[in-house]
């Protein structure tokens, strides 16, 4: 498996949240699943740099400027539909 540094974003997160579920449901086999398909995930700097990553995207989609770039990215994807069949008034 790839070091979490080479891989998407979206699955060193997918792969944190698994390990902290497991850890909480003291379920050991699929820590050791985890542990042996990803033995980085299991070091303290490299939970602490994925805690500290979720933990600066929450506080993000909080703001302000997040909330702008969201509407601004939605107001893109819309688009006016004509309907003919039905006059305006």
């Amino acid at each position: 498996m790839k070091s979490l540094d080479e891989m998407p974003v979206n699955d060193a997160i997918a792969l944190y949240y698994e390990k902290h579920h497991a850890l909480r449901q003291g379920n050991m086999t699929k820590l050791l699943e985890l542990r042996s398909k990803c033995p980085e995930l299991f070091e303290k700097e490299k939970d602490a740099q994925i805690r500290d990553m979720i933990e600066y995207a929450k506080e993000f989609q909080a703001s302000d400027r997040y909330k702008e770039l969201r509407r601004i990215h939605l107001k893109e994807k819309l688009t006016i539909i004509n309907n003919e069949i039905i006059p305006n008034e």
